[in-house]
């Protein structure tokens, strides 16, 4: 028997017990043999492609455990505003994308208010001022709101009247959309694209994503703010694509589910909003907005039908929650349905879960519940002055508590969030490590541990990926350094050189 491929000189890091082997043997889709020296060469023959690691680290592919797959395809090609500072920049960047597309309308991506010196949503006089003639739409980085000018309130045809639509002194909207109205805007928007439009923008970050090692993704598609066609769309399509991708449909329509014959339901189902858009469900008072504490976007009788349904129609079930609040109302919900069926073996999830407590988490841990994280949010908006100590004050030492979480026995997952984030699993694996608040840090072989074994036991599929062991399927990256082996600050700079999956290689930078 001889391996189809065979990547030597390595530091494996198996994820199992942290047992470690230089050398791994790959046949077909699936993972021959581990071991050390030189016992390889056994194995190998004049077709057996060798890879030389050349002492850098070698680990299960990743498994992004909350991606907006279809949505990150299509902003691939949107105008980039995360590093716009101020008014000026916006429209410098809008005026050079009409120049570079001329008659073609706007998207701008990834605008961060707390980003601007002016502290202020620019409204639809100043947008008009640099493109008047197509339609200009720019998202917040959480999608909360929408930005337009005058041409694309008249070609959305949004009611004025609809809530969630800012008005100035003078009752005349402002392009400003909140709330329900920017749910509506962005509904109706993306129900126009075609699939030939998603295969293409998702064909269009492959690449990207076998570059970051990706190998598997939990695509959060449909729902509100989403589009329905994102979700039908993967169902339809996604075994297409080499990146192994899992869909969560984000909807409450049971007979949906039931069609599809899906095993699973949520992702981004809604049961509060975000922390930038003060939305999220707190039960303190925002610091910078004394007066409000965010919102349910449910009502607790409903959340417990709809999560009982889940218990006895046997679905996994992943609820959107960020505010202590949201968690409170969803764990009311889960006890209450565990209670009546003691269907213990779902594997429930709970998506962000930033602000959980400790008696939240002691109760999260007791019922087995799965808490799927974003550690790169404490690299973007955590610690001193960031937006989470602006929001929420002191409480911003509680946020994303990864360390106490994984002490208690909860299974923590990671994701990436992409398009809020960059689908960089190595990022998210420095943040852990890194985390602003040393307390809550964790060690990089956990940090690893959640973008690869815990990924894969959060969509049961712990027996066929996630570690590197014999049997199981060939998805593994090279590093271009020993991770154990560089200062943990320098993590986030380290790159993916070599792309397996299911025993191809997909990207190779070596």
């Amino acid at each position: 028997m001889h391996a189809d491929i065979v990547i030597k000189n390595g530091k494996c890091i198996t994820c199992v017990d942290e047992q470690q082997f230089s050398w791994i043997a790959i046949e077909k889709d699936k993972i021959l043999a581990l071991g050390n020296n030189d016992a390889y060469e056994t194995l190998t023959d004049e077709k057996t492609v060798v890879i030389d690691a050349k002492g850098s680290s070698i680990l299960p592919g990743f498994i992004d455990s909350h991606c907006h797959v279809v949505q990150t395809g299509l902003n691939s090609a949107s105008l980039d505003l995360s590093q716009a500072y101020s008014f000026d920049e916006i429209g410098s960047l809008i005026e050079a994308a009409q120049k570079k597309t001329p008659g073609k309308p706007i998207r701008g991506i990834r605008f961060q208010l707390d980003n601007l010196k002016e502290k202020k949503f620019p409204n639809r006089n100043f947008i008009d001022k640099c493109c008047s003639d197509v339609p200009v739409w720019i998202n917040t980085h959480d999608y909360q709101v929408s930005l337009l000018n005058t041409y694309a309130m008249l070609y959305f045809k949004i009611p004025f009247t609809t809530e969630g639509v800012e008005m100035d002194d003078k009752d005349i909207p402002t392009g400003i959309f909140k709330t329900k109205a920017n749910a509506i805007l962005r509904a109706n928007i993306l129900k126009n694209i075609t699939d030939t439009e998603r295969m293409k923008a998702v064909w269009g970050i492959m690449e990207e994503l076998l570059s970051n090692g990706i190998t598997t993704l939990n695509a959060m598609e449909g729902g509100v703010l989403y589009s329905d066609k994102d979700a039908d769309f993967i169902h339809e399509h996604g075994k297409s694509f080499p990146v192994d991708m899992i869909l969560f449909n984000q909807t409450m329509d049971m007979e949906k589910i039931q069609d599809m014959k899906l095993k699973r339901v949520g992702g981004s189902l809604y049961l509060d909003g975000t922390l930038g858009a003060r939305t999220a469900a707190l039960s303190f008072e925002y610091a910078d907005c004394p007066g409000t504490k965010g919102s349910l976007c449910l009502p607790q009788e409903d959340i417990d039908e709809f999560v009982l349904k889940c218990y006895k129609y046997n679905l996994q079930l992943s609820l959107y929650t960020i505010g202590d609040r949201a968690i409170e109302a969803a764990l009311k919900a889960h006890e209450k349905a565990l209670y009546r069926t003691g269907n213990v073996s779902l594997r429930h999830r709970l998506e962000h879960v930033e602000l959980a407590n400790e008696d939240q988490v002691k109760r999260a841990a007791d019922m087995g519940i799965i808490f799927s994280m974003q550690p790169s949010y404490e690299y973007f908006w955590g610690g001193p002055g960031k937006m989470y100590e602006q929001r929420i004050g002191e409480h911003y030492k509680k946020t994303n508590r990864f360390r106490e979480i994984w002490d208690s026995g909860i299974c923590i997952c990671g994701g990436t969030d992409s398009d809020v984030t960059p689908a960089r699993p190595i990022l998210g694996i420095y943040s852990a490590v890194n985390h602003p608040v040393e307390e809550h840090r964790v060690s990089l072989q956990e940090a690893i541990k959640m973008f690869t074994y815990n990924g894969a036991y959060a969509i049961f599929e712990e027996k066929e990926k996630g570690s590197l062991e014999r049997g199981k399927l060939a998805d593994i990256i090279v590093l271009d350094c020993d991770i154990f082996s560089i200062p943990k600050e320098k993590l986030k700079d380290a790159q993916v050189k070599t792309t397996i999956k299911s025993g191809e290689i997909l990207h190779n930078n070596i």
